[in-house]
C-alpha cells in the first residue's frame, strides 16, 4: 500500500507540473525541466526589491556664470565661490549613493559675470563654458532664471541645445496661443522610484526683460501652471515632485536671515517674517508649497540667500521641504528623502535638507577645472582690456560714502543718460557705493575697474514716484547711522554706522538734482534738514521720475514706499554695464567735472575721518 501511495503521488505531481508548465524529476541520476506553458506565467526567480531607500537631491542655483572661484570685478580669487569648487562637493556626495542620486539647477546660470558676458555677446560661437561644466557634472534638469534671457532667445536656444539636460520652463508660454514654449517637467527613474521635476521661473522677466528679446512668449502665474502639471505629473505615475523654481520666498526673517533656525519659524507670523518687496508673483514658492497637492520638495533659487531648510504645511497638514543654495556656487543644496513603498507606489515619509559651503577647505575639481580653464583665461583677458581712462582717482568706500562724492555723481550721471536713451528722461536718480574696496583708479581704467565699482546685477527702473515718497526714503536713508555725537564721535569712519539692525552699505543712498542734508545728532525719523528742487521746497503731491536700480524700486532694503510708485520702465541691461559703455564713451573723466555738490552731512564726517590723508573734498557741507 505504501509503494502504491506513493506512485499515485509521483503520478499526481507529474499531472500538476504539465498543468503548471514547469516540473522536476529526480530520481538516481536524471533532472528533467520544462519551461513552457500557455496557462500561468513563469516564477520571477528575482524577487522586486521594495525595501525602503534614501534618495538624495543636490541643488545648485544662481551660479551666474561663476566656474572658478575668482571674483573677475575685483581681479582677485575668493574661495567661497565656484562650479568648479561645488563639483567637488557634488561628486562627494554623488559617491555616498550612487545609484539613488540626482542633481538640479534652478536657473541664472549664464549670466552674471564676464565669463557670461563674454560667451553671449563677444564670442557666441564657441561650446558655452556653463553647458561644458555642467555636462561634466551630470545635471538631471534646470529650470531657467530670468537672466537666462538677458541676451534674447538665440543666445539661450544655443545653450539649451549644448545642454545634455533639459531647460525647463512649464510657465513659459507662447503668446499667440498660450501653448508651452519649453519642456515644462521631466520623469526621471532613481533607484526603482520615479521622480518628477517640474521647472518654473519668476514671471518678473516680463516686467525686466527687453521685450525683443522675449518676442513670443508670456510668462503664467508659477502658482497656477503647478496646479496644472503636478496633477499630470502624478497621473504619468510620479511617486516623488520636485518643483524646481526660479523664485524664492516672498518674504524673508526679520532681523536674522542668516540663521538657520530663522526659516523655520511658523510663515503665518508677521511679526517673524518681513515682504522682500516682490513684483506681482515673482516668488511664489511658498504658496505652491503650501497651495499644491503632492509636490514633496520646493528647490529654489532667485533671492540670492542661504536658506538650509523651511518646513511648509499644506492644508492637509501635509509637511512640504523648502531649500535655497544661495548665489555665485557658494553653496550645495542637500535634500535626503526616504522613501517607502505602501502596497501600490513609492512615497515619501521622512525628508530633510542642509547646505554644505564652499570655503578654503574644498578643492577645485580637477577635471571641470581643466575643460573651463581657457574659458576663464579668455575672460581674464577681456576684463583686464583698457576701455577708458581718468584724469584723477574717484574715491570710493567709506570716504566716497561721507560725503558728497564723484563717484556716486558718475553712477547718477550713468542711469540718467541710460533712462533718457531708452525715451524716459528723469528728474533724479539714487545709487549706492556697494563696496569698500575699489574705487577708480587715476589713469587707464579697465573694463574691470567699470564693473567693480557695480557688483551686483542690478537692472535700472524708472518710476514716477511723489514727494511724500521722496521725503519718507530720504529719511529710511538715515537709518543707516547710528546718532551721533558731533563731539564725541566713534574712533573708526565704520564705527558710525548702525549697529541694531546693521544695515548694510548698499543701503545707503546718494541722490542727484534735489538740495538735501542730514543731521546725525538728530533721533531717527528727524534727521532731514532740507529738501528742496530746484531751489523750491519739494511738496508732498510733487510728481518726480527718478532713476533707481531694480532693488531699491522693488522695496529692498526696507524701502517699501517705492512701491507706492509707478514703474515706468525696466532695463533689460546691467546697471554695470552701462557704467562701462559710459565710460568708454567718455575718456579723461575729471572728478572735479562730474561732482556737484547737493548733499550734506552734519557732522561731517569726511573732514573728520579723512580730510587729513585724502584731502579736502570738494562738496563740504554748508549750514542751511
Amino acid at each position: 500500500m505504501t509503494q502504491g501511495r506513493g506512485l499515485l503521488n509521483r503520478s499526481s505531481f507529474l499531472m500538476r507540473a504539465l498543468r503548471t508548465g514547469t516540473f522536476c524529476l529526480v530520481g538516481a541520476s536524471s533532472l528533467m525541466t520544462a519551461c513552457d506553458s500557455n496557462d500561468d506565467p513563469p516564477v520571477d526567480p528575482t524577487p522586486v526589491d521594495r525595501s525602503p531607500r534614501k534618495l538624495t537631491v543636490l541643488q545648485t542655483s544662481d551660479l551666474h556664470t561663476n566656474i572658478f572661484p575668482w571674483d573677475y570685478f575685483s581681479g582677485k580669487p575668493d574661495a567661497k565661490r565656484g562650479l568648479s569648487k561645488v563639483a567637488t562637493l557634488i561628486k562627494q556626495e554623488r559617491a555616498k549613493n550612487p545609484d539613488c542620486t540626482l542633481l538640479v539647477d534652478t536657473g541664472d546660470t549664464i549670466q552674471g559675470s564676464p565669463l557670461g558676458t563674454y560667451y553671449a555677446q563677444v564670442d557666441n560661437a564657441s561650446k558655452h563654458p556653463m553647458a561644458t561644466a555642467m555636462n561634466e557634472l551630470g545635471y538631471a534638469a534646470m529650470a531657467m532664471g530670468n537672466h537666462e534671457f538677458n541676451y534674447g532667445q538665440d543666445v539661450l536656444n544655443k545653450f539649451k541645445g549644448e545642454a545634455n539636460f533639459p531647460l525647463l520652463g512649464a510657465n513659459v508660454r507662447k503668446s499667440s496661443d498660450g501653448s508651452e514654449a519649453f519642456t515644462p517637467y521631466v520623469m526621471t527613474t532613481v533607484c526603482d522610484v520615479k521622480v518628477g521635476i517640474l521647472g518654473l521661473v519668476t514671471p518678473g522677466v516680463a516686467t525686466w526683460e527687453r521685450k525683443d528679446n522675449i518676442t513670443g512668449l508670456r510668462f503664467d502665474e508659477p502658482l497656477e501652471i503647478a496646479k496644472t502639471y503636478v496633477p499630470k505629473m502624478k497621473a504619468a505615475g510620479a511617486d516623488v515632485v520636485l518643483v524646481a523654481i526660479h523664485g524664492g520666498p516672498d518674504k524673508q526673517p526679520t532681523g536674522s536671515a542668516t540663521s538657520p533656525e530663522s526659516w523655520l519659524a511658523d510663515y503665518a507670523d508677521d511679526t517673524k517674517w518681513s515682504d522682500r518687496g516682490n513684483l506681482t508673483a515673482e516668488n511664489q514658492a511658498v504658496q505652491i508649497a503650501q497651495q499644491v497637492a503632492d509636490v514633496d520638495v520646493l528647490l529654489t533659487g532667485h533671492t540670492h540667500q542661504p536658506i538650509p531648510k523651511m518646513l511648509l504645511k499644506q492644508q492637509d497638514g501635509r509637511e512640504v521641504l523648502l531649500t535655497q543654495p544661495n548665489r555665485w556656487g557658494s553653496h550645495l543644496a542637500h535634500v535626503q528623502l526616504n522613501v517607502t513603498w505602501n502596497g501600490e507606489r513609492w512615497g515619501v515619509d521622512a525628508h530633510d535638507s542642509q547646505l554644505h559651503a564652499v570655503d578654503e577647505t574644498v578643492a577645485e575639481d580637477a577635471n571641470v577645472k581643466q575643460l573651463t580653464q581657457a574659458a576663464h583665461d579668455t575672460t581674464v583677458d577681456y576684463v583686464n582690456q583698457k576701455i577708458g581712462s581718468t584724469t584723477a582717482a574717484f574715491t570710493g568706500g567709506f570716504p566716497g560714502r561721507y560725503v558728497d562724492s564723484a563717484l556716486a555723481d558718475l553712477l547718477n550721471i550713468v542711469q540718467e543718460e541710460a533712462a533718457k536713451e531708452a525715451g524716459f528722461p528723469v528728474d533724479l536718480s539714487a545709487t549706492a557705493l556697494f563696496s569698500n574696496d575699489v574705487a577708480l583708479p587715476q589713469g587707464d581704467v579697465t573694463l574691470r575697474d567699470a564693473y567693480s565699482v557695480y557688483i551686483y546685477d542690478n537692472t535700472l527702473y524708472v518710476m514716477e514716484i511723489n514727494g511724500s515718497i521722496l521725503r519718507r526714503a530720504l529719511e529710511m536713508n538715515t537709518l543707516y547711522f547710528k546718532q551721533l555725537d558731533a563731539a564725541n564721535l566713534p574712533a573708526k569712519p565704520a564705527d558710525a554706522k548702525a549697529t541694531t539692525p546693521v544695515v548694510a552699505d548698499y543701503n545707503w543712498d546718494l541722490y542727484s538734482h534735489i538740495e538735501y542734508g542730514y543731521d546725525l545728532t538728530k533721533p531717527a525719523g528727524s534727521r532731514l534738514t532740507h529738501l528742496r528742487f530746484k531751489g523750491e521746497d519739494v511738496k508732498d503731491e510733487q510728481l518726480f521720475r527718478i532713476a533707481v536700480n531694480n532693488y531699491r524700486g522693488g522695496g529692498g532694503g526696507g524701502y517699501s514706499m517705492f512701491k507706492e510708485g509707478r514703474m515706468l520702465w525696466s532695463s533689460a541691461d546691467g546697471v554695470r554695464d552701462y557704467v562701462a559703455r559710459y565710460m568708454q564713451e567718455h575718456q579723461n573723466l575729471s572728478p572735479d567735472a562730474v561732482n556737484t555738490c547737493n548733499f550734506t552731512l552734519t557732522p561731517d564726517l569726511y573732514a573728520h575721518y579723512f580730510q587729513a590723508t585724502l584731502g579736502p573734498a570738494k562738496c563740504a557741507p554748508v549750514v542751511q
